[in-house]
C-alpha cells in the first residue's frame, strides 16, 4: 500500500540489513544482504533468498559465522548473474575489527544456488554494483571497477577528496554511465568507474 503499513518478515537476528534486491522477472524472488550482529558472531548472517515473498527464507551464500554479506546486485540484462561482496567484521569494547581475509567479491550465474570468489582485490569491499559486463566496487578509500563481469579489476581514484576515507555509500548505473555517492557528495563516471567528476552543484552543505 506504497509504504502505509508494514510485516516483519523474519531475518530478525540479522541486526544488520545491508540491502535489498528483488528480481525485475518475479516480484516473489527477493535477495537480502545480511551483514549480522555487530558485536557477536552468528545470528542471521550472509546472503538470503526467498523464492515466496518472504515467507520463507534460504541462505544463499554463508560465508562464517563472523562473516556477512554487505551488499548485493545482479546484471540487469541477465538477473541470474549475482554479485555479493562478503564483509569481516567485529566490534569490541576496545577497538574495530574492519575487515579480514574472509572478506571477498562473489558471483554466480545461476541466481544464488552456487558462488565462486573474485579474484581477490585485497581490500574489504561494502557496496557494488553490477551492469552487464560493467562491475563496480568500492571500499573505505576508493573505487574498483571491471569491464570483463568481474574477472579483472582496476583501481579508481576515490571520487571524494576525503584522503581519511569516506567510503562510497551506494552506486547506481544507468547505462555506461555511474553515480556514486559518499561523504564528500555526489560524483558521476561517464566511463564506467574509470574517472569521476562531482557532480555537488546545488546540494544543501552538512
Amino acid at each position: 500500500d506504497g509504504g502505509k503499513s508494514w510485516k516483519n518478515l523474519g531475518l530478525k537476528k540479522s541486526e544488520h540489513i545491508g540491502k535489498i534486491v528483488v528480481d525485475p522477472r518475479d516480484g516473489k524472488v527477493v535477495y537480502v544482504a545480511a551483514e549480522g550482529p555487530l558485536w557477536g558472531p552468528g545470528g542471521d548472517r550472509g546472503l538470503y533468498k526467498t523464492t515466496d515473498g518472504g515467507k520463507t527464507w534460504k541462505a544463499a551464500l554463508t560465508i562464517s559465522e563472523n562473516t556477512g554479506v554487505a551488499d548485493v546486485d545482479f546484471d540487469p540484462s541477465d538477473p541470474d548473474i549475482l554479485y555479493a561482496t562478503a564483509y569481516q567484521r567485529r566490534r569490541h569494547v576496545f577497538t574495530m575489527i574492519d575487515g579480514g581475509p574472509e572478506s571477498a567479491i562473489y558471483k554466480s550465474t545461476d541466481a544464488g544456488v552456487t558462488w565462486t570468489q573474485r579474484p581477490a582485490l585485497n581490500v574489504d569491499i561494502e557496496r557494488l554494483a553490477a551492469n552487464g559486463s560493467n562491475v563496480l566496487a568500492g571500499d573505505l578509500f576508493g573505487a574498483y571497477y571491471s569491464t570483463d563481469f568481474g574477472e579483472s579489476w582496476a583501481f579508481s581514484d576515490p571520487p571524494g577528496n576525503c584522503p581519511y576515507g569516506c567510503g562510497i555509500f551506494t552506486y547506481t548505473f544507468r547505462g555506461s554511465s555511474v553515480f556514486a555517492g559518499d561523504e564528500v557528495g555526489m560524483f558521476l563516471s561517464t566511463n564506467s568507474g574509470a574517472t569521476w567528476v562531482p557532480i555537488n552543484e546545488g546540494f544543501p552543505q552538512c
